[in-house]
């Protein structure tokens, strides 16, 4: 009897600890999982609704932009489609969250006291399964910031109202992001209304905290800037929670016409720029698949063209930034930006065309896993 209950006690000893062990390796495991996820976010330009002349210049249709030359490897597999009609959301939300990418940032327009082409943000919100994939708002200011504190103040609490509220609307540290295209256009414009561009985030700030929100995060985006411990000193001084970019087209050899590898090696050399500074504001790496913008301007001259962009060239570059990010300090937001889901126009895109298929997508999560980790 007494060597029974030594072995009925060895025995669930044995489990417990057994149990322990697993419970701890379970723990670790997604802990490693959180720690090592990269949240990827899209930039997404609206530019395509059903009335839009932008897609005459990708059939290069007399009066175009384009006239006689049309682009059929860059039109959509949905073809040219109404971009305010929810259908389009749906299916751009579909294919997005099922290759591991986490949102969309919808760019905001905001003229003459009210906001314009917000037909595929309207759309996001009311799609059946926005809740696959979140969003955010990316303020293209570059035509200009609001004429008055109080124009300014009425955009805020409109991004208040009828967005950031909303579930599906993409935080950091419980923090809605805002990503603003022109920091530098913001600062002029700012002066113009007797306060720095820190004063108007601040302005921002407030209004979100008395919302009950902690503020925004607010990231600049820096196409020109390579990482370095200047532009983080600057921009942090501005108010600004992070930096990233729209794009970098620059070529190591200042060249207009390059191929496409050189924007890989300007991304590479950029990444390792990164990685070399002291940290003092959060880096958010973007990825440009390409950049052509001959279907608006044609062969003028001076501008930049990256010529034979693949999925396999996109896929270094994204192979470096998943390298750069899981480097990153514990705790630290680990966010991919890419540019852009369908800038067509400009040669900019990952949605799904004629030419490339699903192929940037797939290689988008064949990268980083289905879950924007691997």
């Amino acid at each position: 009897m007494r060597s029974s209950a030594m072995k009925l006690i060895a025995t669930a000893g044995f489990l417990l600890c057994f149990l322990m062990a697993a419970t701890q390796a379970a723990a670790a495991t997604q802990k490693a999982a959180r720690e090592s996820k990269i949240d990827i976010g899209v930039y997404y330009f609206p530019g395509w609704h059903s009335k839009s002349d932008y897609w005459n210049d990708i059939k290069g249709l007399p009066g175009s932009r384009s006239p006689n030359v049309a682009w059929p490897g860059r039109v959509p597999l949905l073809g040219f489609y109404p971009e305010e009609e929810v259908w389009v959301a749906e299916k751009h939300i579909e294919w997005a969250s099922r290759h591991g990418i986490t949102f969309f940032a919808h760019e905001f327009y905001w003229r003459h006291g009210k906001p314009e082409l917000e037909h595929a943000l309207k759309a996001h919100v009311r799609a059946k399964n926005k809740n696959d994939l979140k969003f955010c708002l990316f303020w293209a200011n570059e035509g200009g910031s609001p004429p008055s504190l109080d124009n300014f103040d009425a955009m805020v609490d409109y991004w208040l109202k009828e967005y950031v509220g909303d579930k599906s609307y993409y935080r950091v540290n419980g923090m809605p992001l805002v990503f603003i295209f022109d920091p530098d256009t913001l600062t002029r414009n700012a002066k113009e209304l007797g306060v720095t561009s820190r004063d108007l985030l601040e302005r921002a700030n407030a209004a979100a905290r008395s919302k009950g929100y902690r503020g925004f995060y607010f990231v600049a985006l820096l196409s020109f800037y390579q990482p370095s411990d200047r532009v983080e000193e600057k921009y942090l001084a501005q108010g600004y929670s992070g930096y990233s970019a729209y794009n970098y087209v620059a070529a190591k050899d200042r060249s207009h016409y390059a191929d496409y590898d050189s924007m890989v090696d300007t991304h590479l050399d950029f990444y390792a720029a990164a990685a070399r500074t002291g940290k003092k504001l959060q880096y958010l790496p973007t990825a440009s698949p390409g950049y052509d913008g001959r279907p608006w301007v044609g062969t003028r001259p001076k501008i930049h063209v990256r010529l034979n962009p693949t999925p396999a060239k996109f896929k270094k570059v994204l192979e470096g930034a998943r390298e750069l990010l899981l480097k990153a300090p514990a705790g630290s937001p680990r966010i991919l930006t890419i540019g852009a889901w369908n800038e067509f126009a400009e040669g900019a895109y990952i949605e799904p065309t004629r030419e490339w298929g699903m192929q940037y997508l797939e290689t988008i999560r064949n990268v980083f896993g289905a879950g924007g980790r691997k």
